[in-house]
């Protein structure tokens, strides 16, 4: 539902909440068009970020065709398809973090579409909740993804390095760290403020 609809649809429920809640129709208009407002912000921000996302993975898959065929005809001209072999699974790794996130793109812009209820305040707790399930299952799979991300592209672009396993293993631990403190940043700056912001809304709308 965009935001308009999500405006007209508590619109014709206001009397109905305004009956099952102690507080005035002003004060319940307002947390209404603030929390239409926060959700449509956290909305947008979703859909953006989708956008940039498959625009970028759509590139790299493309990226990713060229060196196949690359890696392809190298095979075949040095009789050997060993290495090909490698690049396969090195290529099946980042495919694989591309569906993923693409998905993880599209779940996040799910959870601020869910404006079906016929209570705010129900709307605001499924809100809440599925966008702090989604921020801990995201944390949890990159935490594993981008490790094997990090080490098929170590293998498969950075061909001039040779450093030891140990220092490969490294280099995707620190990657890793410092993506996930890089997405938490990006998080608490776009979305955990209003999320408190709905937060408010709810203890507002339960006084």
């Amino acid at each position: 539902m965009e935001l308009d609809e999500f405006k007209t649809h508590w619109n014709t429920i206001h009397d109905k909440e305004f009956q099952q809640q102690k507080i005035s129709p002003e004060k319940l208009k307002q947390i209404i068009m603030n929390a239409t407002e926060t959700l449509g912000e956290m909305h947008s921000k979703s859909i953006y970020w989708r956008k940039i996302g498959k625009f970028t993975i759509q590139f790299f898959i493309s990226v990713l065709a060229a060196v196949v065929l690359i890696e392809l005809i190298k095979g075949i001209y040095l009789h050997s398809l060993t290495g090909f072999m490698a690049t396969i699974v090195y290529l099946i790794i980042m495919v694989l973090y591309c569906i993923v996130t693409i998905w993880v793109y599209k779940k996040q812009e799910k959870i601020f579409t869910m404006y079906n209820g016929d209570s705010i305040k129900v709307t605001l707790k499924q809100t809440i909740t599925g966008f702090k399930r989604f921020y801990l299952m995201f944390n949890v799979i990159y935490l594993f993804l981008y490790p094997a991300f990090y080490y098929a592209v170590i293998k498969l672009f950075i061909t001039y390095w040779y450093p030891s396993i140990q220092t490969i293993f490294i280099t995707c631990a620190l990657a890793t760290a410092i993506s996930l403190i890089c997405g938490h940043w990006y998080y608490k700056v776009k979305f955990f403020k209003k999320l408190k912001s709905l937060e408010e809304n709810l203890e507002n709308l339960e006084c």
